[in-house]
């Protein structure tokens, strides 16, 4: 079977004061049918940019060269009215902040209808039937009530409910969830996750999951994508990420997680922060903030190379280690 998605050496740049910032360099992953796949990584590391790529939202000042494939079909070779035929029907993104992505001069059902309406040519009312029932399935109470109802009216859980309605509207292939449960608490966010667990389940869509937290890719992912500074650093399966992390930075990111199991006074922290764009390192892109550095890091760049058969990683420490 097919992959759903498939990515290859997305290279996604921006133009700036007649300058180019590359933000993605190289990005290649595939997410299979009805397959969940993580995207970590630290602010600033690319995941955003990753999906939004993807979705094609990045604006007119951006230069994006490589193949983004859905379903067979090169996405980077269409128009802006094929885009967004697929866009919200076929393709659908939940963002991370619902307050900024829902329009607040608009009532809720007016906002998942019209795609409805759009894309699956639904009249008024059943749209309004299709968009009440919607609400429900996530779990909103009076949903006939907050069809009317704007997005300044509810909580941020609700609000965020409503995004995934709207997602799952037209019944997408593919969903994209960029950090959907950041801005809740842990009880309204293990709600989120077994919803989006249920619609993979049922309708058998695909998820590209993009978070920093890796408690949420324990609970929902099958393969791991580790981004460092626009660049994939290490593939695996959600297994082999916690019992065998290869790179450093995958182990950083692991050991700065609080455990129940481990009484500690300070979490580990990575020293040093992600590089600026412009001030990327000529070597390796995670050497200065390293505490297994060598000389050839500071030099070459390595490649993302497989290491198993469901496993990759950028790391010449690896190769040493290898005698490779």
């Amino acid at each position: 079977m097919a992959a759903m998605l498939t990515i290859k050496d997305l290279r996604t740049s921006f133009k700036q004061a007649g300058k180019k910032l590359t933000v993605i360099e190289g990005v290649s992953l595939s997410v299979e049918p009805g397959e969940t796949v993580g995207v970590v990584g630290e602010s600033g590391c690319g995941k955003s940019v990753t999906s939004m790529s993807i979705m094609q939202l990045l604006g007119r000042n951006v230069e994006m060269t490589g193949s983004i494939r859905f379903q067979e079909q090169e996405l980077l070779s269409l128009s802006d009215k094929q885009m967004q035929a697929i866009r919200g029907n076929q393709v659908a993104m939940i963002f991370q902040e619902p307050m900024t992505s829902l329009n607040p001069l608009h009532p809720i059902g007016k906002q998942i209808s019209e795609p409805l309406r759009r894309h699956l040519g639904l009249s008024k009312q059943e749209a309004k039937d299709k968009t009440v029932q919607l609400l429900g399935q996530v779990g909103i109470p009076r949903a006939e009530e907050i069809f009317s109802e704007y997005p300044h009216q509810l909580s941020g859980g609700m609000r965020q409910r409503v995004m995934i309605a709207m997602a799952m509207s037209c019944s997408p292939k593919l969903l994209i969830a960029d950090e959907p449960t950041t801005a809740l608490d842990v009880t309204i966010q293990a709600q989120i996750l077994e919803l989006m667990k249920k619609v993979r389940n049922e309708q058998g869509t695909s998820i590209l999951l993009i978070t920093h937290d890796l408690g949420v890719v324990a609970e929902m992912c099958h393969r791991v994508i580790v981004m460092y500074a626009g660049q994939i650093v290490e593939e695996a399966t959600v297994g082999q990420l916690f019992d065998d992390p290869k790179h450093p930075y995958t182990r950083g990111l692991l050991k700065s997680m609080p455990s129940v199991n481990i009484n500690q006074e300070r979490l580990d922290a990575i020293p040093g922060a992600v590089p600026l764009l412009s001030e990327m390192p000529a070597g390796c892109r995670f050497a200065p903030r390293c505490a297994s550095v060598m000389d050839i890091c500071r030099e070459k760049n390595p490649e993302l190379l497989p290491v198993s058969d469901t496993q990759k990683c950028r790391c010449w420490l690896y190769r040493e280690e290898e005698g490779q």
